[in-house]
């Protein structure tokens, strides 16, 4: 069985959004934005695991919360052993060597008035990773894994294209020989033919260092190819995971069902085949009660209404959130 590297755990976000004058005038309490509500899963050291969800669901929110940009109102992330949020972890900087991550936008994430070879040689003398005299020689090493030409060292940000960009977060990151890394939405603003080269790049770069990836994205396709495991989430709740291509050959969770059959397919008899959701995605400032999902289900009862479902296994086929599963798939 392989190693567990972190362990995440009921894991909530809020954030308060401060009281309106009406909220003042009639005594309500401030909103209150529920980003993450209860997220636990476990990240198998070599693997990638895919996180998919609609827009706002809260997959950046925890990509950012792994990364300690965003502190968690309840929960844990253990790393090691520890929680990466108690007060002595949070001023050990070993943490945010050993844990890396990539943006969407590598032009906003890179200082615009460095030069590529300032940006890698300044992450390796922050984490004291080379003697100075042998800095040059790394970032040579770093342009060449990445594929990177030597002079591109030389040149500002701006200079590159978005492709060239993300090679560069990426050798950024590998700078200090993370074991983790966090790539969120990492090719979703490049070319379809760029996003494959950016990808397969990263897909060799883990076997050979031997990487743990956890890939958020929203291109269906993508994460099925990148991905050993897939979590699915929905309005800040993981309510289905498990091994990519049995999530994705065989969904069980109603809203796995209905994402998956919305991506686009070149086969012509799947046309006409997706499952359609009724009603509108609710605000995370007004959750509603039970499970999340009811209001858009078709499978709903009163107790979905009343009572959150656990994410609990299911057959052989990972685990599911769901109190119906069972009629659900007793078809498949």
């Amino acid at each position: 069985m392989r190693a567990t590297v972190m362990e995440i755990r009921d894991l909530y976000l809020r954030f308060p959004l401060g009281r309106s004058p009406s909220d003042f005038v009639t005594g309500r309490p401030g909103r209150v934005v529920n980003a993450l509500n209860g997220v636990s899963l476990d990240l198998i050291r070599g693997e990638t695991l895919g996180v998919v969800g609609e827009s706002g669901c809260g997959k950046s929110t925890l990509a950012r919360c792994i990364v300690r940009l965003y502190e968690p109102s309840e929960g844990e992330i253990r790393f090691d052993g520890h929680n990466v949020f108690d007060a002595e972890r949070r001023a050990d900087r070993a943490y945010n060597r050993r844990v890396q991550m990539m943006f969407q936008d590598p032009y906003s994430s890179l200082n615009p008035r460095m030069t590529t070879g300032q940006i890698l040689a300044e992450a390796l003398r922050v984490h004291e990773m080379r003697p100075e005299a042998d800095i040059p020689a790394r970032v040579a090493e770093l342009l060449e894994l990445v594929r990177l030409p030597q002079d591109a060292q030389h040149k500002l940000p701006h200079e590159f294209s978005g492709g060239q960009r993300q090679r560069i977060a990426i050798a950024r990151a590998l700078a200090v020989e993370p074991e983790v890394l966090i790539a969120d939405e990492l090719v979703s603003a490049l070319d379809v033919s760029v996003q494959a080269q950016v990808v397969n790049l990263l897909l060799e770069l883990q076997d050979n260092l031997g990487l743990t990836i956890l890939f958020v994205a929203h291109d269906l396709r993508l994460v099925r190819h990148v991905s050993n495991r897939v979590a699915v989430i929905y309005l800040g709740r993981i309510v289905e995971i498990g091994d990519s291509e049995t999530l994705f050959s065989a969904p069980s969770h109603p809203y796995s069902q209905a994402l998956l059959s919305a991506a686009p397919s070149l086969n012509p008899d799947d046309r006409g085949r997706a499952v359609k959701l009724e009603g509108e995605l609710p605000s995370p400032l007004n959750m509603p009660s039970g499970c999340p999902f009811h209001v858009r289900c078709p499978h709903a009862t009163d107790v979905c209404r009343s009572t959150l479902p656990a994410l609990n296994p299911f057959q052989d086929r990972g685990e599911v959130a769901c109190h119906h599963v069972e009629e659900i798939n007793a078809h498949v």
